[in-house]
């Protein structure tokens, strides 16, 4: 059973990504950072997921610094969980998700060759149905080949992850995430994967 300091952990650490994932990065890093504090310094999976959810939270307002020490505690605390701990329950940290977690972080520092690993260790982990999950993960993927010189290969990325994608699917996290994408891409880079998202 949860304790209550870690219940409250877990429930602020989950409340962050919302504003994370849709535009409030400040907010987000603001409530992530008091999840740490509640969730105190012994190993636990509301203390692993409050530390990755602060490091994509920096990450996301350009603290690089303050991101990479959160994603080495991230590590630090997920490599010291117990089975109960990272069992994939709505309280556990998985290892699929947590390296989910940490793609995101690495994709938004531009750190391409650790987002890379990340997200081939997340796809090593993810069972064939998780289509939300692969689309974010590719997507990361496509901002990654974004960040290394190539936006028309990464729009193209993009787009076949769009297209692939069951209509359920084409909004919340997946469509923030793609039109974020889209708003890097330079010039008429991007038209066809704009137009997709316009449904034209």
């Amino acid at each position: 059973m949860l304790r209550p300091a870690h219940m409250l952990a877990w429930a602020l650490s989950r409340h962050a990504m919302v504003p994370l994932n849709y535009g409030a990065p400040n907010a987000a890093a603001a409530m992530a950072m008091r999840a740490r504090a509640e969730a105190g310094r012994s190993p636990s999976a509301a203390a692993a997921l409050a530390a990755a959810v602060t490091a994509r939270s920096l990450a996301s307002v350009g603290d690089r610094e303050g991101a990479l020490r959160a994603v080495g505690d991230a590590r630090t605390t997920a490599a010291r969980l117990d089975s109960a701990q990272e069992a994939d329950t709505w309280f556990g940290y998985p290892p699929q998700k947590h390296h989910v977690h940490l793609s995101q972080a690495f994709t938004l520092m531009g750190r391409t060759r650790e987002a890379y690993a990340e997200q081939e260790s997340a796809l090593a982990l993810t069972k064939a149905p998780s289509v939300m999950t692969r689309a974010l993960i590719a997507v990361d993927g496509a901002a990654c080949v974004r960040t290394d010189g190539d936006p028309t290969t990464a729009a193209d990325l993009a787009l076949d992850v769009w297209r692939q994608l069951p209509s359920a699917y084409r909004g919340g996290l997946v469509r923030s995430r793609v039109e974020s994408l889209c708003q890097s891409l330079p010039g008429r880079t991007g038209n066809t994967l704009r137009d997709a998202l316009a449904g034209l």
